[in-house]
């Protein structure tokens, strides 16, 4: 009996069972006790009372519109409208989002066509300058940074000014058939 109780070692096997339900029976509780705690607190802050509330709303939007009027409302009672609005992030790279707006703004403005068509074939992939790292996505609900909706809406405005803007005085059209190509290849650019 001894070598049995030597080889298979059943007192200690059931000790070490016995602990591992022990420490998972405490982290559940411990789950449920935070879980409660949270929702006891939130009873009791105005705030909390708010955004709660603002949440449910949410849930029932009936429009787009609706959800994100009321995503603006929780960003603001979260504070996370002032990140929104703050350029400065680790993230990304601010100076060179910012510099590439400046670009493709200064361009549609000379109305420089094909010098816009040429930095656009080269420069609108989205994964560049840090645009989509995870973090900018996951803080507030109405949205990300200010200046990366900034960059997104200025690239947008570039594809439009390519599609409908006239030649500058003194150059030549540029044909459909050449936009066309030329939206073919940005519609293939690595996100």
């Amino acid at each position: 009996m001894e070598l049995l109780d030597t080889v298979f070692v059943p007192k200690t096997v059931v000790k070490q069972l016995i602990l591992a339900i022990a420490l998972e029976t405490g982290v559940l509780t411990y789950r449920q006790a935070t879980l409660i705690l949270k929702s006891l607190v939130s009873n009791f802050s105005s705030r909390s009372r708010l955004i709660a509330e603002l949440e449910r709303r949410q849930r029932k939007a009936e429009t787009q519109d609706d959800w994100m009027t009321l995503a603006e409302a929780i960003d603001m009672a979260q504070g996370h409208t002032v990140w929104r609005s703050d350029p400065e992030c680790a993230l990304y790279e601010k100076e060179r989002i910012t510099a590439r707006i400046d670009e493709f703004v200064h361009l549609m403005r000379r109305r420089d066509l094909f010098e816009l068509i040429f930095v656009l074939r080269g420069g609108i992939a989205r994964n560049k300058f840090g645009l989509l790292h995870e973090g900018l996505f996951s803080k507030a609900l109405a949205g990300t940074k200010v200046l990366v909706e900034t960059y997104h809406n200025v690239v947008c405005a570039a594809l439009d000014f390519v599609c409908d803007a006239p030649v500058r005085e003194g150059e030549a059209p540029i044909p459909t058939d050449a936009r066309l190509a030329f939206f073919n290849e940005t519609r293939y650019v690595p996100f």
